[in-house]
């Protein structure tokens, strides 16, 4: 951010800043000349085209949890990049008391990290989870700035417009997605004051996080194209630092981030059609470059350093044509035939009742899909389905729409499977599936509407609503109404009527997968595993008793060996006590959700009164 002071004369003659300076010297201050001309021309916006009044900013608005989780789950493919990344920096960050989030390009906080004493303060200045930070709404803020400028901002103390956040300091980082536009903003706010060499240390960590899910959005995005990672330091791997571009298999630049236009001193918008072998000056074509290693690039008179990737896809082609696998080389990874094992999936009453539902739906030749958060156990639950109702010898076919090639003969593959014997198709993350592989699909299904008599089941998997996907352009409507047979939707793990059973099970099935077969689980650590909250669901709690098993050495599971994650959110206290009602499990789920009760509520799936009520007993039993 440019700490340039404006001119003197200029800003006396300007009558907005005459207005700012009033306002400033109305708060104490020194008037228009000691704000930095970034936020000068936002204060300017404030009043000119948004005409907002410094101390009458409304308080900013917040999602509900019926209106944030369509968001949640629309961006969850983007949020696994981004998630791990805003919590090292929580982590980072957090003894010097900072809060961490993650805004939207719409400016609403969807991940929210913040030390549970804290919390009031900063929801006291409206900084909750859900809440929509715009500048045009709160006036000059962090996130709202940065998604209007398109870069880093720094709004410190009185640089706010805002009377309510005077007290704050946002250091924040937009995030580049496709064509240079805003994917999201990484935001760090504190209610403590910091000196101007904190704040640009703590800028610049921002600002790397940044580009480090940028960089691995990009490369989510373009995992079946060529790609050309620019180092900018050959001492230096980290992430942040390296320019990456996406090359087509003719050898033409795609796409690029942002760091290759500063690498390359040149926008990125001019290199794409471009021959990359030109560009860079190769005496060899890219396809006689060995991926992985280090080659040198001419650009521009500056000698660079790069290495290039192959597709997913190509690097198991490979694979398959030096391996022993019969398959055939035009094969896409994402088809495979699923041997029909018997699945570990604790069946509690809910589960049952779904079960049996699926079943029925299935048998009688209608498709089903089963929807649920991610880690809810929907791949396990369609196999079992699959296995009650066809019988253990069924054939399952399984497609991850995510890894398959555009060029696949989907069609003919799906005629060499599913002839011969009872078949289930099961469709994984059909939002990944292209156009022409849905047209495929739908062939199939009109033309076999006796599905259920040739003994072919097709079973959906889906994080989203079907519905959602087709008012987005991407599902086709008749394929929508021809799948939608009957839609069963899995309950997350915090709402298992047994998740005591549920834990004793799969740490049953984990100890003995670990040959421990005499390994219990300590009291303390049961209870943990009991009042934890689980947002990963079922793959969360089965990646946690892993990990303890993995690190036990003796006959006892003790909490030392359990995530450090989860034992900080839930074991501050005495356990023993804490053991007698759900106060842990509130606990956990109120710092997950930022402090905020109704969405914790939600999230719990009780009312607001009722969580209000169980807050107030744990109180009193505290204080006695």
């Amino acid at each position: 951010m440019s700490d340039t002071r404006a001119e003197t004369a200029t800003e006396l003659n300007d009558p907005l800043a005459i207005e700012i300076a009033n306002i400033r010297k109305a708060r104490g201050l020194n008037g228009a000349l000691d704000l930095p001309d970034l936020v000068s021309e936002s204060w300017k916006r404030c009043l000119s085209d948004y005409n907002l009044l410094p101390d009458s900013i409304p308080r900013a608005e917040v999602l509900s949890h019926s209106e944030l989780l369509p968001i949640l789950e629309e961006r969850e493919d983007f949020l696994s990049i981004a998630d791990p990344e805003i919590e090292r920096l929580f982590q980072r960050l957090v003894d010097s008391e900072y809060l961490v989030s993650l805004a939207s390009s719409q400016g609403a906080m969807l991940l929210f990290r913040c030390d549970y004493q804290y919390l009031g303060e900063l929801a006291g200045t409206g900084v909750i989870p859900g809440s929509i930070w715009t500048e045009d709404r709160q006036g000059t803020n962090g996130i709202g700035t940065c998604l209007r400028v398109g870069k880093s901002v720094s709004v410190v103390g009185s640089e706010h417009y805002g009377a309510a956040t005077q007290d704050l300091t946002c250091l924040t980082a937009p995030v580049f997605g496709r064509k240079g536009a805003i994917e999201c903003v990484i935001n760090v706010t504190t209610a403590r004051s910091a000196d101007i060499r904190m704040n640009r240390v703590v800028q610049s960590i921002v600002e790397r996080a940044a580009r480090r899910i940028e960089n691995g959005h990009f490369g989510r995005l373009h995992r079946r194209n060529l790609m050309l990672r620019i180092l900018d330091n050959a001492e230096n791997s980290d992430m942040a630092e390296d320019g990456q571009i996406a090359i087509s298999e003719s050898g033409l630049i795609l796409e690029g981030t942002s760091q290759v236009a500063r690498l390359l001193k040149q926008p990125v918008d001019e290199l794409i059609g471009t021959s990359a072998t030109e560009l860079f000056e190769l005496d060899t074509d890219l396809s006689e470059i060995r991926p992985g290693t280090p080659v040198m690039l001419q650009h521009g008179g500056k000698t660079l350093r790069a290495m290039l990737s192959v597709p997913e896809t190509r690097r198991q082609s490979a694979a398959l044509q030096t391996g022993s696998a019969r398959m055939s080389p035009a094969t896409p990874w994402a088809l495979k035939t699923v041997d029909l094992v018997k699945e570990d999936l604790r069946i509690n009453p809910v589960l049952s009742q779904a079960m049996d539902r699926a079943q029925r739906l299935l048998s009688s030749g209608l498709p089903v899909i089963v929807t649920g958060e991610t880690g809810a156990g929907k791949t396990s639950f369609a196999k079992a389905v699959a296995r009650h109702c066809f019988g253990e010898d069924t054939k399952i076919v399984f497609v991850d729409c995510a890894a398959l090639e555009a060029h696949s003969n989907l069609s003919s593959l799906f005629e060499n499977r599913l002839q011969g014997q009872r078949s289930c198709l099961i469709i994984d993350r059909i939002d990944e599936m292209s156009e022409a592989h849905q047209s495929v699909l739908l062939g199939l299904l009109e033309s076999d509407r006796q599905a259920a008599v040739n003994g072919i089941g097709m079973i959906v998997i889906s994080t989203q609503e079907l519905s959602e996907l087709v008012k987005e352009n991407r599902l086709r409507p008749d394929l929508m109404h021809r799948l939608k047979g009957g839609q069963i939707a899995l309950p997350p793990l915090r709402n298992a009527p047994d998740i005591e059973l549920t834990v004793r099970d799969l740490f049953r099935i984990e100890r003995e997968l670990q040959e421990k077969p005499d390994l219990e689980l300590d009291d303390d650590v049961s209870l943990v595993l009991q009042h934890y909250h689980w947002p990963g669901n079922l793959r969360e709690l089965r990646n946690s008793l892993r990990h303890a098993i993995a690190l036990s050495d003796g006959k006892l599971v003790r909490l030392d060996q359990l995530p450090q994650d989860i034992v900080e959110q839930i074991a501050r206290k005495d356990l023993t006590a804490r053991s007698q009602s759900e106060a842990s499990k509130i606990e956990a789920a109120l710092r997950y959700n930022g402090g905020n009760v109704s969405l914790t509520a939600r999230y719990l799936g009780m009312s607001r009164a009722t969580l209000y009520r169980k807050i107030q007993i744990q109180k009193a039993r505290a204080e006695t």
